[in-house]
């Protein structure tokens, strides 16, 4: 997947196997490379000897560095960094499972350049999953790794902290089914913050971090917690949401831009940050949010909706009839009320295409139909066609 750098630059990287190598492009506003692009990534870095490789993770920072991550069948992870100007960081490429058994995934940069990444075992059996994190010059953090339940993922909060969701005693086959979700938060030298972990009985939701620290998830009850950064909950939460924990365990609620936090329910709940209901919400759609079954096996769930630079909210809406399942994308104002134009009706059969919505930094809604092949509609913030 591309990635997009603060300057605007869209990053994307291009294998054509072993014999021919990987190159970075950086692209600019026209879809052309910059000056100097693309460069050839080098071959020690590529699979080699026919071996197989995948591209993992793209990840840019704020100085416009790329970490491109690659898995390769011997040797694990490699992680190269290549700086704005074509040229690879001193210290780079790192590979921090190039030995103790540990297949790492889920590479996250931080604000500060610092990459994170969790390794689980790659047998089911020891050394214990772990969350470490290498500075800007490919050198291990101090007080990192960190041992995690086996069962865990991380989101970055801010000022360095690193906050980390957990099933204990998960006994669940196609569902999870734990007996507890345990959320901890980790300082920047790996330490866990006073107040810390905090534990929610049976299957909770990923967590959401705010600006503040204040930490976001869904009980399995249906309930929005939110905690402080000292681990309190924090007045006036939790709040029910009917439907917020069904299917497979509840979905993440998700933070807007402006510090909403929106819950995907029977209806979207628009909740501020001291857990009251925004003004003309909750909105209750005349159709349903959680997309028909693609295949045998169903897990329900809602879409994730998309928010506009001007605050409008995009969702998917469903409408089953007779004749099949159609798509709706809807467009809400800060008050939850239908925007004119709005709804579009997406021209893919929904009950065999998956859709998704998202923005363009242009303002532009972006509507995802399918992945092979992958078909993309560009609609104006007016419900219109772009050109």
């Amino acid at each position: 997947l591309p990635a997009v750098s603060p300057d605007g630059s869209v990053y994307v990287e291009e294998c054509a196997g072993a014999t021919v190598g990987c190159v970075l492009h950086r692209l600019d506003a026209t879809g052309r490379d910059r000056s100097g692009w693309p460069i050839e990534l080098p071959s020690d870095f590529a699979c080699s000897n026919g071996g197989n490789c995948l591209p993992n993770d793209l990840n840019v920072g704020s100085d416009g560095t790329a970490f491109v991550s690659h898995w390769r069948e011997s040797g694990g992870l490699q992680i190269l960094a290549v700086e704005s100007s074509g040229k690879i960081t001193p210290g780079w490429p790192v590979a921090p499972g190039a030995s103790g058994g540990l297949w790492w995934t889920n590479v996250q940069l931080g604000a500060d350049g610092t990459l994170f990444m969790l390794g689980e075992p790659d047998d089911g059996i020891q050394p214990a999953t772990s969350i470490t994190a290498f500075g800007p010059n490919g050198q291990p953090r101090p007080g990192w790794p960190v041992a995690v339940p086996d069962r865990s993922g991380y989101v970055l909060g801010p000022q360095g902290t690193v906050v980390v969701w957990s099933l204990i005693d998960d006994v669940g086959e196609l569902c999870s089914n734990p007996r507890r979700t345990l959320y901890t938060v980790l300082g920047p030298d790996g330490r866990t913050l006073p107040g810390w972990p905090r534990g929610s009985t049976g299957f909770a939701s990923f967590p959401v971090v705010g600006p503040d620290g204040t930490v976001y998830y869904i009980s399995a009850t249906g309930k929005v917690y939110a905690h402080d950064r000292a681990g309190e909950v924090k007045t006036g939460w939790p709040v029910a949401v009917p439907g917020a924990g069904g299917g497979c365990g509840p979905e993440s609620p998700y933070l807007a831009p402006d510090g909403t936090i929106y819950v995907m329910g029977d209806e979207v709940v628009a909740l501020t940050p001291d857990g009251r209901s925004r003004p003309g919400w909750p909105y209750r759609p005349a159709g349903q949010l959680s997309g028909p079954c693609l295949d045998s096996e169903c897990y329900g769930g809602h879409g994730a909706p998309a928010f506009g630079p001007d605050g409008t909210v995009y969702l998917v809406v469903f409408h089953t009839d007779p004749t099949g399942t159609r798509a709706e994308v809807v467009a809400l104002d800060r008050q939850g009320q239908l925007k004119p134009g709005w709804p579009y009706r997406v021209p893919f059969d929904a009950k065999t295409v998956s859709v998704g919505v998202g923005v363009a930094p242009d303002g532009r809604v972006v509507v995802r139909g399918g992945y092979s092949p992958l078909v993309l509609l560009a609609l104006d913030p007016d419900g219109t066609l772009s050109e």
